[in-house]
């Protein structure tokens, strides 16, 4: 499948890590936060989160 092209200045970071739902969502909320106070000329702010199927993560 190929990869949708992104438009000049849309960037995407992806962090991986190991969060419940809560953590999840304060992430989301803190970096909404940041960007607002810090990156004024961002426009737009998404944030996905996935679960690995079948994966079993050691404590």
């Amino acid at each position: 499948m190929a990869k949708k092209k992104r438009p000049d200045g849309v960037f995407r970071v992806e962090l991986v890590g190991e969060l419940d739902a809560h953590a999840a969502e304060a992430f989301a909320l803190e970096v909404r936060r940041l960007v607002k106070r810090y990156a004024r000329e961002v426009t737009d702010v998404r944030v996905e989160t996935s679960t690995v199927k079948g994966k079993v993560l050691s404590p």
